[in-house]
This record gives C-alpha cells, sequence and structure tokens, in this order.
C-alpha cells in the first residue's frame, strides 16, 4: 500500500472508531515521548506532515537543559512528524482519543538521518539486503508503588511469582490489560516479578517496528493506568538499592527475508542454533560493550548490572543461563535469542537499531560466538573469572559511552546525526550526576570531618 492509500485508510479508520482527538508522537534521543495533540479537523494535514517540532528540542538532555556544544539552535529549524498508519491506536484511557507513532522528516518531507525510527527502518532494510528478516519482542519490568510521607512504597507485600501479589490488585492488572487489549497489544503474560511490588509484562513477537510500537504503548500505559488508581509505577532500573532491578530483555529470532520461516534454530536437532543464529548471536557478543551503551544509558542503569544479582555484568552467554548477556532460553520451539542487559531508560528504536546491527555483521562476518558459560559470575572467585575469560561489560556510563563511540558498526548503524547527538544528550546527564551533591555524601562524610 502507497502512503496516500495509508493516509485515505488511516482517515477511514478515524471518522470510524469516533476519533476527536489524534496524539501525534516521536520520542527523542533520551527516549521521552513527546507529542502534540491534533482536533478532528486537522487529521489529514497531520497525517500530510503538518506536524512540526523545533530540531533545537532533540539538544535537550533528560532535564531540559541545553547540552554543550549543542549543534540544533534557535535558528535550526524544524522537523516534521509524519504519522506511521502502522502504529495507530486507540487510547481506551482517554475515550475518543488516538495515538500514532511518526516518522521523524525534513522540512521538505524527505527521509531525515536524525530520525530514531528511520534508523531502525534501516537496519530492517539492511538486513533484508542480506536475506534475512528478524522478529523481535520486548519484555520489560517495573515498580507498582505509594507515595506516604515523601517515601515510596511498594503496593503489596506478597512474594516473587505468588497468586496473592495477583490477588491483592485484581481492578488494576484488569485495568491495564483491558488498555493494552483496547490499544491493540497482545500481552502474552502480566506476573508478579521478584522486588516488592515488581511486576513483569511479556508482549507477542513480531517485526521490529511492530514490536517497538507495541513496547512504546506499554510503557505509555503502565505509569497512566497506575494514575488512575492513585498509585505511581516506575520502569527505572533500580530505584531502591536493596530492590531488585527492572530490566527490558529483548527477545530476537533471525527469519527469512519473507518473515515465513524462523531460521535461529539449527535443524539438526531440538536443542542448538542453525549457522545463521549462531552468527547473529555472535555479532551481539562482539558488540556487547557499545550495546550496552545504547540499552543502560543512565547512571542508574549501573547500579542494577550487578554481579550475582540476575542482572548481567559480564559477557558471556549460555543456554537457559540467566546470569549471561544473552540468553538461549532452552530447547525446542523456544530457541530465540534474549539479550538481557538493557532497561527501560534506552531509546528503545536505538537500541534495537543497534541489536539488528550488531547481528547482521555476525552474519555477514561469519562470527562465531565464544562457548557459552554455565555458572553465575556473581558466584565466582576472581581467579576462576580469569579462568574463564568472563569480562566484565562496561561498568559505568562513561566507559560504555566511550565504547559505543568507538565502534564503527553500531555508530554506522545510528548514523552521524543520531550517533553524534545521543552521546552529547548522555554525556550530558552524565556531566550533571557527577556534579551533584547526593543525600549519600552528606549522611557519610558530614558530620567526619
Amino acid at each position: 500500500m502507497d502512503n496516500r492509500a495509508s493516509e485515505a485508510a488511516l482517515l477511514d479508520r478515524l471518522a470510524e472508531d469516533g476519533v476527536e482527538q489524534l496524539w501525534v508522537v516521536f520520542h527523542d534521543y533520551s527516549g521521552r515521548a513527546c507529542a502534540k495533540i491534533v482536533p478532528r479537523h486537522g487529521f489529514a494535514a497531520a497525517l500530510a506532515g503538518s506536524v512540526a517540532f523545533a530540531r533545537a528540542n532533540l539538544d535537550m538532555d533528560i532535564l531540559n537543559g541545553q547540552v554543550p556544544d549543542a549543534a540544533f539552535l534557535a535558528d535550526s529549524g524544524d522537523f516534521l512528524v509524519v504519522p506511521d498508519p502502522r502504529s495507530y491506536a486507540l487510547l481506551p484511557r482517554h475515550p475518543g482519543v488516538a495515538r500514532v507513532h511518526g516518522w521523524m522528516r525534513q522540512e521538505d518531507g524527505s527521509p531525515w538521518d536524525g530520525c530514531p525510527r528511520t534508523r531502525l527502518q534501516g537496519a530492517v532494510d539492511a538486513l533484508r539486503d542480506e536475506g534475512f528478516s528478524a522478529q523481535a519482542a520486548f519484555e520489560p519490568e517495573f515498580y507498582v508503588l505509594t507515595e506516604e510521607g515523601g517515601a515510596y512504597l511498594p503496593i503489596t507485600g506478597s512474594r516473587m511469582y505468588s497468586l496473592q501479589g495477583l490477588e491483592e490488585q485484581p481492578a488494576l492488572l484488569a485495568g491495564l490489560m483491558e488498555e493494552l487489549a483496547g490499544s491493540g497489544v497482545a500481552v502474552d503474560q502480566l506476573f508478579r516479578e521478584y522486588g516488592p511490588a515488581q511486576f513483569e509484562l511479556t508482549v507477542r513477537h513480531g517485526d521490529p517496528i511492530a514490536a517497538l510500537d507495541d513496547y512504546l504503548s506499554v510503557r505509555a500505559a503502565v505509569p497512566a493506568v497506575a494514575r488512575r488508581f492513585g498509585y505511581l509505577a516506575t520502569f527505572m532500573p533500580k530505584p531502591y538499592a536493596t530492590w531488585a532491578g527492572c530490566s527490558l530483555h529483548v527477545h530476537l529470532s533471525v527469519w527469512d527475508a519473507a518473515g515465513e520461516r524462523d531460521l535461529t534454530p539449527s535443524a539438526d536437532d531440538e536443542a542448538s542454533l542453525s549457522e545463521v543464529g549462531r552468527w547473529f548471536l555472535g555479532g551481539l557478543m562482539a558488540h556487547v560493550d557499545a550495546l550496552t551503551a545504547l540499552g543502560s544509558p543512565t547512571v542508574n542503569s549501573y547500579k542494577r548490572l550487578q554481579p550475582g544479582s540476575w542482572a548481567p555484568a559480564n559477557a558471556y552467554w549460555g543456554v537457559g543461563n540467566r546470569s549471561g548477556v544473552v540468553r538461549v532460553p532452552g530447547p525446542g520451539r523456544k530457541r530465540r535469542i534474549e539479550f538481557r542487559s538493557g532497561d527501560n531508560t534506552c531509546q528503545p528504536a536505538l537500541f534495537l537499531t543497534g541489536l539488528l546491527a550488531a547481528g547482521r555483521d555476525g552474519i555477514r562476518r561469519q562470527i562465531e560466538p565464544p562457548p557459552p558459560f554455565q555458572g553465575d559470575v556473581g558466584h565466582l572467585t576472581a581467579a576462576e573469572i580469569a579462568r574463564h575469560d568472563l569480562r566484565s561489560i562496561p561498568r559505568t556510563l562513561h566507559q560504555a559511552l566511550a565504547a559505543l563511540e568507538a565502534d564503527p558498526t553500531i555508530m554506522s548503524a545510528l548514523g552521524p546525526t543520531v550517533g553524534e547527538h545521543f552521546l552529547k544528550v548522555k554525556r550530558s546527564e552524565l556531566a550533571r550526576y557527577e556534579t551533584e551533591v547526593h543525600p549519600w555524601e552528606r549522611a557519610t562524610y558530614l558530620e567526619v570531618f
């Protein structure tokens, strides 16, 4: 279907659904959702590219501060957000409202390499040029909290995976499931996780753009539904030092170019990966340091990535091994590839772009992964870690960003505009963190020296 036919079909859908407001959304380099409301009389113009934002917005960090050496200044003009009809979804929490995610375009409507969604489409196209496609699914964890006297408390004291944890909040969980179903998101499972009032969602797999849109729907719906019940939901990687971290595992599989045949598992047995699957995994392992920067792009991320915490801290993989940075979940139909170091502070389009680019590089160069490791580095001695050559993934955001900048394959996939500005935005955030005086410092040093 060409663009005009897609626009016409979406206009018909908006009318059929009785939509009064269309929220046109893009996600900046920090991954924040940014939007404008378009009333019904402006739908046709919006689909044709009338929604504009200042390009200078993209040189703002998470704290709304302009980054040092900003390239997009007040005179840098605008970019257009052109809706992608595939992303259309109703928002049941707001009757009469629908949402579309958009492409960031040049002012003349042509593609712009500064658009994260465009970079992801480029990675999809590049993989297809090699004769392959990919399927993906995001698996987020989050906490639901209540605030009392300035403290954040879990809404349930139930144990992990317990039925009690579901019984205590049936209205909240039903509301979330209904919201996502009404937005077209097929939830496979929703359950209590390890941390206090921590939950996890698993969503159907799909092509990378569809998987991205489903995940962005989840990330917007969870806090919105929680607010309706008077709660606060957070995807923060490590809200408290003693609580389990919140991850964003990404499940990947390699298919033929038509997306009809899963090429990830070996046809020779029920346990191993095919050559293509191994090479894709080898690419992920070869670029794991740069991928850490894209998947774990905040200072808080590295308080989750600790040995012995069920979050990966070292560059190894294993079959069924949840301590590694990559896991092959198991035999038979479960033989997909799960990348485990990311979290929900990422810009998911860029994270997925990096993962696909790394996998493609593995296929092109036929990179064999290192041998799988069965064990948990958190329970090994330093000598055992050295003997098994289980090197660390980046231990700080500074190290991760340096690794990303030094990786030509992943930087090329991001493109010069996105790559440069992503690094600037994240380094600006890091610099502000490093000059802030934190409560721990006062508690530790104020009365000692």
